[in-house]
């Protein structure tokens, strides 16, 4: 006990105490179940870890945990839900790109205003304990940051997907656009030319909007909110002590990340598989040539893909001996084959798990991608909107996937993609390399998503790993006024010599007229 005492001791003089029972406000305004299962992963660990969580969001725990106060918003965003949800989201993918932008900015703005003026949100602010750590999710809600100035704590940023090329900005981390490639565009990081040029402009048109149009409103939001003297929400976003984000360098592009960008990819993929529900454990141990599992999200419903490809799944899959599991939402699926079972939910995870699961015909999403490389489950992707088409490039270019474009999906090109998946050898080995990598990695995801959360708690915001670009003008991050310096004298030189060269030159110019004048003048007289 007397050697226990002195390590604490010790400890505590070194400011590196295990950072133990704080007190955590969670907030997740958006109303996507995908980002809720990402964001709820890192809440509940740090609930089990001691930590008493109180947390904003849509989605509420179906079991009460210990330490643990949810706190509904879905009342407040019930008609922003409706109407977004309302919406054929198949056919989102349609939608020009410059208007998806506007699109975007304008539910990230209702979201966030939705969330803010609500009373659930006000409860909060009145809260008069007050909160060690703030987590925030990063979803075009930049508003909702004044919560680390309201109640002076430190600001952890989670972004439940590999996140906007613009949430770079903020952190200073470099985003080299000759290979990074923007997520709303379906290009790799081996861009010809032209994808680089359409990479750029886009970029840059995207960060005109998101600078001049967007951000000011979302200011607007927080002022009204947080009050006149609460920073600017760039500053509030740039204070984040750390930015977890839900991507890893084996299902996305590598690129440069800075210290306080932490990739924990997955973290919301369990390591431990729990047993399936009897119905789907039966149906796929029965599976003696193998089972395909079929599921478009949480947000796309198969009912609404349109007659014609509806009719292409059911022909493709009554031509196969393999069992299929299809998330389906009505009763049942019209001239459904025998081999074919449909459920309009269905636990994603523990079926990937199952041994006779081999394929996983998705959207592309990215947690549905993550949880086929753990399982080493082959994709066929049939991306509609978002960074889905990304995702999916991915993976034909890694050889674990097989992209079908929505507007091709027939029949035959079911058929072919299946008997891809399934009897390729090449196919079959890259899933399986794809999983040794993802899997290959010196602490699980989760783990390393609470050690930094913990870290910022125990350093008290860990500005040490903030670097000075976040700081700097981008004309100094990029050196602008170094090369235009050092230009200076060249571009002063060539306009002296223009003009005592060019002036000379037509001084001379003029006295040969003059002269020739002069001449005329004379023989005339």
């Amino acid at each position: 006990m007397r050697w226990l005492i002195i390590v604490l001791a010790a400890l505590a003089a070194f400011d590196v105490v295990p950072s133990r029972g704080a007190r955590i406000l969670a907030v997740f305004p958006f109303f996507s179940k995908s980002h809720i299962l990402v964001l709820k992963a890192l809440t509940n660990e740090l609930s089990s870890r001691g930590h008493e969580m109180v947390v904003l969001s849509a989605f509420p725990q179906d079991k009460k945990l210990p330490n643990y106060t949810d706190i509904d918003i879905m009342p407040d965003l019930q008609e922003i839900m409706q109407r977004a949800t309302g919406k054929n989201l198949f056919f989102m993918g349609k939608m020009p790109i410059y208007q998806q932008s506007f699109m975007m900015w304008g539910m990230g703005l209702g979201t966030t205003e939705a969330v803010a003026t609500g009373s659930s949100f006000k409860r909060v602010l009145e809260d008069k304990k007050g909160f060690d750590l703030i987590i925030a999710e990063v979803f075009m809600n930049e508003a909702i940051y004044g919560l680390s100035h309201h109640f002076k704590a430190p600001l952890v940023l989670v972004c439940p997907f590999g996140g906007f090329h613009w949430h770079n900005y903020a952190s200073g981390n470099p985003i080299p656009m000759s290979y990074y490639p923007n997520p709303m565009l379906e290009y790799t990081d081996r861009m010809t030319f032209t994808q680089r040029l359409s990479n750029f402009v886009f970029t840059t048109a995207w960060d005109l909007g998101h600078y001049f149009f967007y951000l000011p409103r979302q200011e607007a939001i927080s002022k009204k909110v947080f009050g006149p003297d609460t920073p600017s929400v760039q500053e509030l976003e740039a204070s984040a002590s750390v930015v977890l984000v839900n991507q890893h360098f084996t299902l996305n592009y590598p690129r440069p990340l800075m210290p306080n960008i932490i990739e924990v990819g997955g973290m919301h993929v369990s390591r431990e598989v729990k047993p399936l529900a009897k119905e789907f454990k039966d149906f796929l141990d029965g599976a003696k040539e193998g089972a395909i599992y079929f599921s478009m999200g949480s947000n796309l419903k198969s009912e609404l893909m349109g007659d014609d490809r509806i009719k292409a799944f059911v022909q493709a899959f009554s031509k196969i001996p393999q069992r299929v599991l299809w998330k389906w939402e009505s009763d049942s699926v019209p001239g459904q084959s025998k081999n074919v079972k449909v459920a309009a939910w269905m636990p994603q995870q523990e079926i990937l798990a199952h041994p006779n699961v081999q394929v996983f015909i998705t959207h592309g999403g990215l947690l549905s991608a993550q949880e086929a490389a753990f399982h080493g489950v082959t994709l066929v992707g049939i991306p509609v909107f978002g960074d889905q088409m990304l995702n999916m490039r991915k993976a034909q270019l890694g050889g674990y996937g097989i992209y079908i474009d929505f507007d091709n999906v027939t029949a035959e090109s079911v058929g072919w993609a299946l008997n891809e998946a399934l009897h390729n050898p090449k196919v079959k080995e890259a899933s399986r390399l794809r999983s040794a990598q993802y899997r290959d990695q010196p602490e699980s995801p989760l783990d390393r998503a609470i050690f930094w959360t913990e870290y910022a708690l125990r350093h008290k915001g860990a500005k040490h790993l903030r670097p000075a670009a976040a700081d700097l003008y981008w004309f100094q991050l990029h050196l602008l006024d170094v090369y235009l310096t050092l230009l200076a004298p060249f571009i002063v030189l060539l306009w002296l010599c223009k003009k005592f060269c060019c002036g000379s030159k037509k001084s001379a110019v003029t006295d040969k007229k003059g002269e020739k004048a002069a001449g005329g003048k004379k023989k005339k007289q």
